[in-house]
């Protein structure tokens, strides 16, 4: 019965690190696979959120949403934490007081209720004269 559970693990790991797979598998095990993709994905958010207020404690200025977001999220998360659980890239929104993060979820749709979504406060920097 090990044996079985070690072959079954092998398979799905592999089917889920081809790209071509990756659809199919989480249709098939999207009620069982979804609730720790949410678990990982919002560890990594907490992660991003964390960072961003770092940058604003330092006085540093935050990334712009978008492009500037994207190449940031790349200097700053390597080896593929830059993306939600589902492959898709995470989204900068901000505030007046708060900066969020945002991913697609599992129907990888933005705007849709099952989208991920983490914010932190923040200080915005007054400007010197």
């Amino acid at each position: 019965m090990g044996k079985f559970i070690v072959l079954v693990i092998l398979v799905l790991g592999a089917g889920f690190y081809f790209p071509m797979t990756r659809p199919t598998l989480v249709d098939a095990t999207g009620p069982i696979i979804n609730p720790a993709f949410v678990w990982q994905t919002r560890g990594e958010m907490d992660k991003i959120t964390r960072r961003l207020q770092m940058l604003n404690r330092e006085g540093q200025a935050l990334p712009d949403q978008g492009q500037d977001f994207a190449e940031w999220m790349v200097r700053n998360f390597q080896g593929g934490s830059g993306r939600d659980a589902w492959g898709n890239e995470y989204t900068l929104v901000t505030w007046a007081d708060s900066v969020g993060i945002i991913s697609k979820g599992p129907d990888l749709e933005i705007g849709t209720p099952d989208d991920v979504q983490r914010a932190a406060r923040i200080q915005r920097q007054r400007r010197r004269r």
